[in-house]
């Protein structure tokens, strides 16, 4: 019983650390060996309850710390047990993959298979407020993700977990070692070629000019008009500063997501500020109305607006109560901006692979960048600033677009169609930043935004229904 909890502890402490620090990406590629071993012992379904169980309660303890800084911060560190319960309540929630992958992945003579379907399967259907793929536990593998042009993150996921297990296995039996380690290096030389032919492709960009706000306003728990607007005044202020002072002048201003009440656009004023701008706002709904992407032009007149399509259940949406509850916008619409089309994603819409995809294809696949406006600031945690900015990045890859990221107060910066993030802010700091964006408006489709999930999800009924018939013989 020792050495399976140490074994659960281990892998726990793996999964955390490479998602949290993708410098540390090697131990992705090992973090799942010592659940493998204990999966080879054949554990009854009892056991694997338990053991899913003992792993999913680790994984909330060491994974999701910001989840329990989010609740003592709004708590005013006046109850730190409320806090905990809090934050594990949110880790055991957006972690219960862990527990029903353990229960259902029986042994078999080939597992590599189903076990990575039902692991897959567990990412893609099972709801999670912050979803993360396997992709992410080896993103700072560079070459590697570079499969994300035509298999996305939950591809990535799937890719991982089959290298992983078969590497654990050759390892393990002494057996076909040299075939898996040849299969290991050619996905990584292919993943090096194009990341080679990549990052001349950036190189020869062009540099377009574009300025980041970041206001680390603190989060207001009873939003009112009044409070709105004079966290906008601020924003204003700061913007016409950084605009008259020395340096290169951007063509086009991001505003971060507003941590503080969303204000109509037509209540805002005094917005002209002799560059494009492009910001979140508010819109009135039969509820409690839209959030809103919206660009600006140099005299401050609307151009185009983008209705949030993605909200978050119990932070946007809540199922009892609608009334108060935001809308969900109807079409995709991207920004005509100085820069050529924006992809806007606001919020935790960059988290979504699927979602930025379809986005992407069902309108024409045009987007020259993605703009991403966020706000941390109610976390209260550098790790949980840094880990929705690596979730994210993958979205650049898939698309092979430049993305710009603008967060209130977690990491602003602008990441490249290879994944690299440059010129990055720090974080809950008070920052104006213009950065030279590499842009190419003549990048074309990739594998990802045709297909989508298609593939994997085909992978995964593969999977499942090898197993079954496994089942069924054996019986």
């Amino acid at each position: 019983m020792l050495k399976a909890f140490a074994a659960l502890l281990l892998s726990a402490a793996m999964l955390s650390l490479s998602i949290a620090h993708p410098g540390l990406w090697c131990l992705g590629w090992i973090a799942l060996w010592p659940i493998f071993w204990l999966l080879d012992k054949g554990p009854t379904w009892k056991q694997r309850i338990m053991l899913g169980a003992a792993w999913l309660f680790l994984i909330s303890q060491l994974g999701f710390p910001y989840a329990v800084s989010t609740a003592h911060h709004y708590l005013d560190g006046k109850n730190p047990l409320g806090a905990w319960l809090m934050g594990t309540t949110l880790g055991v929630i957006t972690s219960l993959r862990y527990l029903v992958f353990m229960t259902l992945a029986t042994r078999r003579p080939h597992p590599a298979l189903t076990w990575s379907a039902i692991w897959c399967a567990c990412e893609l259907l099972i709801w999670q407020m912050m979803p993360v793929y396997g992709g992410v536990h080896v993103l700072g593998d560079r070459p590697f993700i570079q499969w994300a042009e035509w298999v996305g993150a939950p591809g990535l996921s799937w890719m991982w977990f089959v290298l992983s297990y078969c590497l654990y296995n050759s390892m393990r039996q002494r057996s076909q070692l040299a075939r898996t380690l040849a299969v290991f290096g050619a996905v990584h030389l292919v993943g090096i070629l194009w990341l080679h032919s990549w990052t001349q492709r950036v190189a020869g960009w062009p540099r377009r000019n574009v300025a980041v706000i970041q206001a680390n306003q603190p989060p207001s728990l009873q939003p009112t008009v009044e409070v709105g607007l004079k966290a906008r005044q601020q924003m204003l202020e700061q913007t016409r500063q950084w605009l008259a002072g020395p340096g290169p002048k951007p063509e086009v201003v991001v505003w971060p997501e507003a941590s503080l009440p969303l204000v109509e656009f037509e209540r805002l004023g005094g917005l002209a500020i002799g560059v494009e701008l492009i910001f979140v706002d508010h819109e009135r709904g039969s509820q409690a109305g839209y959030v809103v992407a919206r660009v600006l032009d140099k005299q401050g007149q609307s151009q185009g607006s983008y209705r949030k399509r993605k909200l978050i259940m119990m932070g946007e949406w809540m199922p009892w109560d609608k009334a108060h509850s935001l809308q969900v916008g109807q079409q995709d619409q991207l920004l005509p901006t100085a820069l050529g089309p924006a992809l806007p994603l606001v919020c935790f819409e960059g988290l979504w692979p699927s979602f930025v995809a379809s986005f992407h294809r069902r309108t024409g696949s045009s987007a020259s960048w993605l703009v991403h406006m966020g706000s941390e600031s109610s976390f209260g945690s550098d790790l949980a600033c840094r880990q929705s900015l690596h979730l994210a990045t993958l979205r650049a890859v898939e698309l092979r677009r430049p993305m710009l990221r603008a967060d209130n107060s977690g990491v602003s910066g602008w990441v490249d169609p290879t994944g690299r993030l440059h010129e990055a802010t720090p974080t809950f700091t008070t920052r104006a930043q213009t950065m030279a964006m590499a842009m190419d408006p003549s990048a074309g489709t990739t594998g990802y935004t045709r297909w989508g999930d298609l593939p994997v999800a085909g992978l995964i009924l593969a999977g499942l229904v090898a197993g079954f018939r496994r089942t069924k013989e054996e019986r």
